[in-house]
């Protein structure tokens, strides 16, 4: 059976970026993390994943959750 130890996130899987718009330091969780896939001209795909800066709404590209 799952018990919840604790809600706040181990330090473990916290994560820290900094938004180039207002400078504000952003600490986030894998599950805060956004992606989209796309496909250019020549039909190769990638993928883009970012997280939302609370402070001024701007996208910040962060790498691949794990």
């Amino acid at each position: 059976m799952v018990t919840v130890v604790s809600t706040n996130p181990h330090p473990s899987v916290v994560k820290e970026a900094i938004c180039c718009n207002c400078g504000a330091t952003l600490n986030y969780v894998p599950k805060d993390v956004q992606s989209k896939f796309y496909r250019d001209i020549s039909g190769c795909g990638d993928t883009d994943y970012w997280i939302n800066c609370p402070p001024c709404g701007s996208k910040v590209m962060v790498k691949a959750p794990r």
